[in-house]
């Protein structure tokens, strides 16, 4: 059966009650065949050649191999049918916002194999309104971590810094130059790059170096765990230390929104956006190429729209009460 992409919504074939029956088979991962194997090993060192984020190379492998894993079958006997159901089965085991990789994945992976016929849609995903911390949040959560030197620096980087997850397990001695208020990172999501320290991540810094404890093939890392099974090593660059690390301090901090790294960043950012500091300013803090990128983490919490309502419906007050001119005089007054 020839299916072609515009009709991919009208095919009756693909329904719940035929998917649902699948996964149960095939949740069991079991090892790749010979010629899957081979395929999946030569698309590694392809993309070890032309990515340069471990993360990515790692998100991609990681995505195929359970494809494959799912398939069952040799790569060159999948069929768009296929492609379809693993789709399907996606969409009803997984929460949305992680297909749109899962199939990104796939696709990027058939396309190296010169198979653009199995191409299939990229799932939609669910647009909310994120998560950021007030103003007053982002305060209590550096100032719970403050007699944890090693807790301050980290939230001092992620807050004044902008650091992404990955990034504290690049962060090297050898790239820090604190006379000069700069941390140079090296092969990161931007390529090459370097940060503008501020004063008090910079004293940050200082306090913390005395307390690193690193075994000797980690001396010349600055982010060293200082406790538990991995103690005296870097964090892995996937995030998962500093993911519980952030989690820990939120709760320190009383705070009980979901708090991980990425809500700390845009929380930063939107802040800043609210003091209307310039966005070319945010934009070099962030090291974004594009503004058009810093703009997409200036988010709106719904406290900030009461807030704003509540300011609105004051200020109306004031000019019913005291009359158009005096409370434009008034704010004249104040702006002088």
């Amino acid at each position: 059966m020839q299916i072609r992409l515009g009709e991919l919504v009208e095919q009756k074939e693909y329904v719940v009650s035929d998917i649902v029956e699948q996964p149960r088979k095939r949740n069991n991962l079991s090892e790749l065949d010979e010629q899957n194997q081979e395929f999946l090993e030569k698309y590694h060192q392809h993309l070890n050649l032309n990515y340069r984020k471990k993360t990515t190379i790692q998100n991609y492998y990681y995505h195929v191999r359970k494809f494959l894993q799912w398939m069952k079958k040799p790569i060159k006997d999948v069929t768009k049918d296929d492609m379809l159901n693993w789709r399907g089965y996606l969409l009803h085991t997984y929460m949305k916002n992680g297909n749109s990789r899962r199939v990104a994945s796939a696709n990027h992976f058939t396309k190296w194999l010169v198979r653009e016929d199995l191409k299939i849609p990229i799932p939609a995903q669910e647009h909310s309104n994120k998560i950021v911390l007030s103003e007053q949040e982002l305060n209590d959560y550096l100032e719970a971590n403050k007699e944890n030197s090693f807790w301050h620096v980290i939230a001092l980087f992620q807050i004044g810094g902008l650091l992404r997850p990955s990034e504290f397990s690049i962060l090297k001695i050898s790239n820090m130059d604190l006379d000069n208020q700069t941390f140079y990172l090296d092969n990161t999501k931007t390529g090459n790059n370097y940060i503008i320290l501020s004063p008090r991540l910079t004293e940050a810094i200082k306090n913390y170096l005395p307390y690193r404890n690193p075994k000797p093939e980690y001396e010349e890392y600055l982010i060293i765990i200082p406790n538990g099974t991995y103690k005296g090593k870097v964090p892995k660059p996937f995030g998962g230390f500093i993911n519980r690390t952030t989690k820990q301090i939120a709760q320190k901090a009383g705070i009980t929104k979901y708090v991980a790294p990425y809500i700390i960043k845009p929380s930063s950012i939107t802040l800043d956006f609210n003091k209307n500091v310039n966005p070319k300013i945010i934009q070099r803090k962030a090291r974004h190429r594009k503004v058009e990128t810093t703009l997409r983490y200036d988010h709106v919490s719904d406290d900030m729209v009461r807030e704003y309502f509540e300011k609105q419906q004051s200020e109306n007050s004031l000019k019913i009460e005291f009359g158009e001119d005096s409370f434009k005089q008034e704010n004249r007054m104040c702006y002088a």
